[in-house]
């Protein structure tokens, strides 16, 4: 009698559990996931934890996102004063290391993590006002008044906030058959780096009221810096009590 003894076959399972996302970042424009979460594993640890490394940037977007932000604004959106913004334009982009948490090892997760990135929003400012006196164009800054010659104005405004720190949030990873599935993420980064306000008002035709002596004269450079530095200060001030970057996700996987 002869016994045949088959070799016994070695199966590579290191890619169970593996994923692949991409998707959509409402502050940072295409996003990119590599995660791990097996859901059949035997280790209850295992079973109900996952890891991902996250990647958005606005780059590929860059194009349709400021044609969108400026049929947003459109002729310019009013902001009091007779001032509007348009021509806005958006770069931004974050990196994360996260760790997963499903409860009921189901599509529910909470999630926690580092995460790091830059977001930068620029608009052009400007004013007129048709029937204004004289053809100037009046505003006050930092207490001082000014006019332009030519009753409009143009200038620049910009926000940037560069932060890192911890992130905490929640999601869904929805299972929809043949590995595919979608994902969403609502949360927000932790960070001690507040976003910074910049603006840049052009002094050509410009002119300051003197209180002193009761006239106009064409405004100097330094006196102008320093009203503008007066003015962001106060926002500034303002945009360091929000801490919270906020971050929402949404998009395809394919799990291994």
């Amino acid at each position: 009698m002869f016994f045949v003894v088959s070799p016994a076959v070695a199966q590579t399972d290191f890619l169970h559990g593996l994923s692949v996302g991409v998707g959509v970042s409402a502050v940072a424009g295409i996003n990119m996931s590599l995660g791990y979460h097996n859901t059949e594993h035997e280790s209850y640890w295992l079973r109900h934890f996952g890891m991902r490394i996250d990647f958005a940037d606005t780059s590929a977007l860059k194009s349709a996102l400021d044609s969108a932000i400026d049929s947003y604004m459109r002729n310019g959106r009013n902001i009091g004063d007779g001032v509007k913004i348009d021509q806005g334009s958006l770069d931004a982009w974050h990196g994360a290391f996260l760790l997963d948490y499903y409860p009921f090892a189901g599509a529910w997760r909470l999630s926690g993590g580092y995460a790091l990135g830059n977001s930068t929003l620029g608009a052009a400012i400007f004013g007129e006002i048709a029937n204004a006196s004289s053809n100037r164009y009046y505003f006050n800054l930092a207490g001082d008044h000014y006019y332009y010659n030519g009753n409009n104005f143009n200038g620049v405004a910009t926000i940037d906030w560069d932060y890192y720190g911890a992130y905490f949030g929640t999601g869904f990873d929805f299972r929809l058959g043949c590995g595919f599935g979608v994902f969403l993420d609502l949360g927000g980064v932790l960070t001690n780096r507040p976003a910074r306000i910049a603006l840049d008002i052009p002094q050509e035709q410009l002119y300051i009221y003197d209180t002193q002596s009761g006239t106009w004269s064409p405004v100097a450079i330094p006196k102008l810096e320093s009203d503008v530095a007066r003015a962001t200060l106060e926002a500034n001030s303002k945009l360091s009590k929000i801490r919270i970057f906020p971050m929402i996700k949404l998009g395809f996987s394919y799990n291994f």
